[in-house]
């Protein structure tokens, strides 16, 4: 830093480094900015474990070199969304190493988003879905990945998946510029075939898309150790404990975490399997969720209709109407059809006959009244003996 500011870093005279986004093994990433175009990039700095490497290994050196070289034509020829592109290389020659120039993925990578909580097992088939079509399309072109794990998958923003840092892939037809005898890849997602020297087999990348998906649900490696001979040791020989938490996931992690290779699904049908786990369960007649269901209500009642005097209508219940047969003369033995004569609603009579009906019962009351009251005097006569007949018959 000097009295103006922060010293510009500018690469080939036009890509200018902004911050870093991370760092590894095989190098460092930045955000720079493209002066010629003015957009954002990500550009890998290829930058060795050991500085010294160049001068102490030059044949090391040039093999780092070739690879990254390699990473670069490789992504090139792959078009497909769930993979990295790259624009741009930067390469100085014999005894440097080169830039890459790469798009640059909005938001956090896979890793990142873990140290926040684990994933849905229906997250996770989705996420494995997103990373297996970009598998599918590396392989196609005869590329493998050898390297899959959280750190190299980036999440755009709508949440699909990238892969990136092809650093150490493999082309087929150009395995020798693999070192004798090196480890290339992180120990605890590597297939253990690969750790016994079996560099070709393309489902070696699906065990680590399993180990990938089983550390995304559970939250933790099931065979990391505290060395990475350990680690090694326990991918080849140690029985893999069965995830806990993912559910409908976990065959699909039995199938891919199996040593035997010949046993593991093919693309295809692991696709078959990611998107079954994706569907929600039963959906074939499957009931709407409590929440889902709308309360019942009553149909609204017609004030208007009630007379004056009668008060609110309490709560109506419906209740359900048994078919009507058409009449064919004769209900039944000895019995003869009966027609009740349609009465007309309450809503539809007028306010003169409404009080007119009133008047009618009133006077039909009334009239009830005064009958029952006759009748009662007449029993009561009729009952109560008569005390001159009983005197006359004394006298008698």
């Amino acid at each position: 830093m000097n009295a103006g500011g922060p010293v510009r870093r500018v690469i080939d005279n036009r890509f200018e480094l902004v911050n870093r986004l991370g760092s590894g093994g095989m190098g460092m990433v930045w955000r720079a900015h493209d002066l010629a175009l003015h957009r954002d990039v990500a550009l890998k700095e290829v930058r060795p474990p050991d500085p010294a490497l160049a001068e102490n290994d030059p044949e090391s050196a040039r093999l780092l070199r070739e690879r990254v070289l390699r990473e670069a034509r490789a992504l090139a020829r792959l078009d497909h969304p769930g993979v990295v592109t790259v624009h741009h290389i930067v390469d100085g020659g014999d005894g440097t190493y080169p830039w890459i120039v790469m798009e640059l993925v909005p938001g956090a990578s896979l890793a990142e988003r873990l140290a926040d909580g684990t994933l849905t097992p229906a997250e996770a088939a989705g996420l494995g879905r997103g990373v297996l079509s970009a598998l599918r399309a590396a392989h196609a072109a005869g590329i493998l990945h050898r390297d899959v794990k959280p750190a190299n998958v980036l999440l755009r923003a709508d949440g699909s998946p990238v892969l990136t840092d092809f650093g150490i892939a493999a082309i087929r037809e150009s395995t020798s510029l693999t070192a004798t005898g090196s480890i290339i890849g992180s120990p605890d997602y590597m297939a253990p075939e690969r750790i016994r020297g079996d560099e070709g087999d393309p489902s070696s990348d699906l065990w680590s898309l399993g180990m990938m998906l089983y550390v995304a649900v559970e939250g933790r490696h099931p065979l990391r150790k505290a060395t990475t001979l350990a680690t090694l040791a326990a991918v080849l020989d140690e029985e893999i404990p069965p995830a806990r938490q993912a559910g409908p996931l976990a065959p699909v992690l039995d199938a891919l975490l199996t040593r035997d290779t010949a046993a593991r699904p093919g693309p295809e049908e692991l696709d078959r399997m990611l998107a079954a786990v994706g569907e929600p369960a039963g959906v074939p007649g499957a009931a709407a969720p409590q929440d889902s269901v709308p309360p019942r209500q009553d149909p609204p009642t017609r004030q208007d209709a009630v007379p004056p005097g009668f008060g609110r209508p309490g709560p109506t219940t419906v209740l359900p109407t048994a078919p009507v047969r058409p009449s064919s003369g004769t209900q039944g033995p000895g019995s003869r059809p009966v027609t009740t004569p349609p009465r007309p609603a309450p809503a539809t009579l007028g306010a003169q006959e409404i009080r007119r009906r009133v008047r009618r019962g009133r006077a039909v009351a009334i009239t009830t009244a005064l009958a029952g009251t006759a009748l009662t005097g007449v029993l009561v006569w009729s009952l109560v003996p008569d005390p001159d007949a009983k005197a006359s018959d004394q006298d008698t």
